[in-house]
Parts: C-alpha cells; sequence; structure tokens
C-alpha cells in the first residue's frame, strides 16, 4: 500500500520554499543597491575633496607667482575674496563665484573647468568651487574652499603665510 502523503511536496511546502527564495533574492538586490548607492556618494567625495585641495593649491600657487616675479606685496590678487571667488587650476587672478556656474570636464584635456561656452563633447558636472580667502594678518591669509554638489558640501580649510 502506498502512503500518498510522502509521495511529493504538498503545495505549502511549495509556497515556503519559494517565499525563502525571493526573500534571499531581494536581499541580495537591496545590498546590491544600497552598495551601489554607497560606491556613488563616496567617488563623489572623493572629487570634492580633490576640488578642494585644488583650490588651495590655486591660491599658494598665486602667492608663489608673486614671490617669483617680486610683486609688491606677497597677497597681490588675494585680498579681494572675502565673500567669495572662483577659479580654474591654470588660473592667475579670480572671478567672483557664482552658484550657477558649474565645473566642466574638458573634452580636450579631462581636466575640470570653468567652461563659458562648453561644447557638446565637454562634460557638465554637478560641482561648484568657492574660494574665500580671509587676512588674518600681515603675514597670514586664511583660506576655505567650499564645493558644493547636489544637496551636499565639502570644506577644507588651511592658512598659508608669507614665509620668504
Amino acid at each position: 500500500m502506498i502512503n500518498l502523503k510522502e509521495k511529493g511536496f504538498t503545495l505549502l511546502e511549495t509556497l515556503i520554499a519559494v517565499a525563502i527564495i525571493v526573500i534571499g533574492t531581494l536581499g541580495v538586490f537591496s545590498a546590491v543597491a544600497k552598495y551601489s548607492q554607497m560606491t556613488e556618494q563616496e567617488r563623489d567625495n572623493l572629487v570634492a575633496s580633490y576640488l578642494c585641495q585644488e583650490g588651495i593649491e590655486i591660491v599658494k600657487n598665486i602667492r608663489d607667482t608673486n614671490w617669483v616675479e617680486e610683486a609688491a606685496s606677497w597677497k597681490d590678487g588675494l585680498t579681494g575674496c572675502s565673500a567669495g571667488c572662483q577659479a580654474e587650476f591654470d588660473d592667475t587672478s579670480f572671478s567672483a563665484f557664482s552658484s550657477a556656474s558649474f565645473l566642466y570636464i574638458d573634452h580636450d584635456t579631462g581636466l575640470y573647468k570653468y567652461i563659458a561656452s562648453p561644447v557638446a563633447e565637454d562634460v557638465e558636472t554637478p560641482y561648484t568651487r568657492k574660494i574665500v580667502i580671509t587676512e588674518v594678518g600681515d603675514d597670514e591669509l586664511d583660506i576655505e574652499v567650499t564645493v558644493y554638489w547636489h544637496a551636499s558640501s565639502m570644506v577644507v580649510k588651511q592658512n598659508i603665510y608669507n614665509w620668504k
């Protein structure tokens, strides 16, 4: 005599097995989506930190150029940015900061730049950079660089000195 109760899966067992598989699959997809989102956030933070550091280096470059060219003061061109300025990596002066000016990736060089008339190959980024320079004393300037993107921002501060 064959026992029908032991002959295969019941509907309840099948539903439970399907539910376990679905829950496991959703867990994996959720983890992958979260990882992807966090990777994007970390990439944005890394780019912003490099853009902040570049802002500091722009100010140092102008200071060093003043020393090399024996300008009237080591601070020439650096004292007009208390309300905020912007500059590119190869600039020797600042322009007024505009929150509507986004950095582009130049298609020729691959570098971040403010481009007044971008071409189709230039890639607009969500980043804007504001450089604020405050005089602390005769031989010291306080630099604050803020990079904004989407709903985030990053601030880097550094003081530079007239050590020459």
